[in-house]
């Protein structure tokens, strides 16, 4: 797969360095290298309409590892359960 011919067909931004901008911030986000704030930011986006864009291309995004997240949910669960 092209990875240009991606960048091009990409359709939510009109022009190439918009479009290639923000592949660069998903992939520096999701190796944890910026927060979403900072993803944001670098997009010029508002947080929450960054959020709304990750979450409509069906991709999900935590703050959390999935270890984390994990015990999370068990102590979550566990309280879930004391509270009855």
């Amino acid at each position: 797969m092209d990875i240009n011919a991606t960048v091009v067909r990409f359709p939510l931004f009109k022009d190439y360095k918009r479009k290639e901008r923000f592949f660069t911030v998903l992939g520096m986000l999701y190796s944890r290298q910026i927060t979403l704030s900072k993803a944001a930011e670098l997009l010029s986006m508002d947080k929450d309409e960054f959020s709304m864009v990750l979450k409509n291309m069906n991709l999900e995004y935590s703050y959390l590892t999935e270890d984390e997240a994990k015990k999370e949910l068990k102590s979550a669960k566990i309280l879930i359960e004391k509270l009855r």
